[in-house]
């Protein structure tokens, strides 16, 4: 019997591709053939999962062109089902234009009411449930299956190459990774805690790493005043691709990191992280905690509108508690 061809669609940053992308471990790989259309740069972060997944790049920023190359992958492969997690509207168009039989996604924006055939209204941004749980939802909906109720998350093969540790004099279990910095518009620790933060644990004898890219400069400027030359703390911005990210995070004693990629990475991998989470709504750990074996949150209590940056200010995390 032929398999259904299906397109999975999730065009945007990689914690939301991470949350995304155990979707598909609902579906039986005998019966379904799955492709996932994702933003470019990013099958590097697909590649790591332990399932081997099928996928397509597509730039955002170039629209046309992204559309074309769609098209193309339509008339290929010709799906019998598109789910799209996020896309635009151009993506929805080609698949309206393709008269795929089923196109199901979230019902929000014009295109999705105009150029899908199937799908949900769901207030994402009162985030009353995981990421994951609302594209579960999404795929039940569309295959009008029941839920598993399994825990599903994206994950990782802890590396066996640990070359990067002996780079920079590293010994597995005996150093914490500090990922300061991030894209999103969630509240995050200022710079000063992190700074008090780091302070804390090389008064314990702990050795850091701190982590980052060029975007994250901005989150970096005073962290790197204070410590860049400290003899406890290892400078990694900019030193590591995507797997010796991995490998760094995978054999480190914990992890900290905000709402960022990181935070999904270490997860994933099964490292300890803690992850500091601000208590708006739409940045929820509710709905944007990280998923995996070893997670830890930290997000103030009790906050009242209005008040959360304020509590973020006065956030403490014990890492003593794992």
């Amino acid at each position: 019997m032929a398999k259904t061809k299906v397109f999975f669609i999730r065009l945007d940053k990689i914690g939301d591709l991470i949350c995304t992308l155990p979707v598909d471990q609902i579906l039986d790989e005998n019966l379904f053939d799955v492709t996932w259309i994702i933003q470019k740069n990013l099958g590097g972060v697909v590649d790591l999962g332990t399932k081997k997944r099928n996928y397509i790049e597509l730039d955002k920023s170039t629209p046309k062109e992204s559309a074309r190359k769609l098209k193309k992958l339509i008339s290929e492969i010709k799906p019998d089902v598109a789910i799209s997690f996020q896309g635009p509207w151009w993506v929805h168009f080609e698949l309206f234009k393709a008269r795929i039989p089923i196109r199901s996604g979230v019902y929000s924006q014009w295109h999705s009411f105009l150029f899908l055939n199937t799908g949900l209204r769901q207030r994402r941004s009162q985030a009353t449930q995981h990421e994951f749980d609302y594209n579960k939802d999404l795929v039940l909906k569309t295959f009008n299956y029941k839920d598993d109720k399994r825990f599903h998350y994206f994950e990782i093969s802890k590396p066996h190459d640990t070359t990067i540790l002996k780079k920079f004099n590293l010994e597995p279990r005996n150093y914490i990774v500090v990922h300061p910095g991030m894209m999103g518009s969630a509240l995050n620790w200022t710079q000063t805690q992190y700074i008090e933060f780091i302070h804390e644990k090389i008064a314990e004898k702990k050795v850091i790493c701190i982590t980052g890219t060029p975007a994250d400069e901005p989150y970096l400027t005073e962290i790197k005043n204070e410590f860049q030359n400290h003899p406890a703390v290892r400078w990694l911005q900019n030193q590591l691709n995507l797997k010796e990210l991995i490998q760094l995070l995978s054999e480190s004693e914990y992890t900290v990191a905000p709402s960022t990629g990181v935070a999904h990475l270490a997860a994933s991998v099964g490292a300890l992280i803690h992850g500091i989470y601000s208590p708006v709504r739409v940045h929820h750990p509710r709905r944007w905690a990280p998923r995996g074996p070893n997670v830890i949150v930290h997000v103030p209590e009790n906050t009242s509108p209005g008040d959360e940056v304020a509590s973020m200010l006065k956030l403490k995390i014990d890492t003593h508690k794992n």
